[in-house]
């Protein structure tokens, strides 16, 4: 799924009733329509870079210290998420210089973050950016 980071399920406005509840591994589906202001630690526009593809596309991401999670969403105003990466399973999260293929190469707004299952390319606007978000995520990590 996603390699590493779980799909969140999309509703179709044009449902007349809602399937039941899906539960995820690092995710709980119910928690992510409207999700209180207070366990938002951190919330930013990234750039990251897809596990097939390879492409580079913007999304909003949301961290939460609460549930140990970083969820993305498409838009900032979406109330349903892409996918999450439960922090549980980092490994590691550092600085990186620019991988190939990247949009612009802006120099230390690259980091990555490690799992198990797959290695996360994220590139901010700048540098302040990049090490703002590293700090804030690996505090999430203690």
């Amino acid at each position: 799924m996603g390699g590493g980071g779980e799909k969140c399920d999309s509703q179709s406005a044009t449902m007349t009733s809602p399937p039941p509840p899906i539960k995820f591994e690092c995710c709980d589906f119910e928690n992510f329509i409207s999700e209180p202001v207070e366990t938002r630690t951190h919330e930013g526009y990234l750039m990251k870079r897809g596990a097939l593809l390879k492409a580079w596309k913007q999304r909003w991401f949301v961290l939460d210290s609460i549930k140990h999670e970083l969820r993305y969403y498409e838009f900032m105003e979406d109330s349903h998420c892409k996918g999450c990466i439960d922090l549980s399973e980092v490994s590691a999260i550092g600085s990186v210089a620019a991988p190939p293929g990247s949009p612009k190469t802006v120099e230390g707004a690259f980091f990555e973050l490690k799992t198990a299952r797959r290695v996360y390319n994220f590139m901010a606007n700048n540098q302040k950016d990049a090490q703002e978000w590293i700090e804030k995520i690996q505090a999430c990590l203690q």
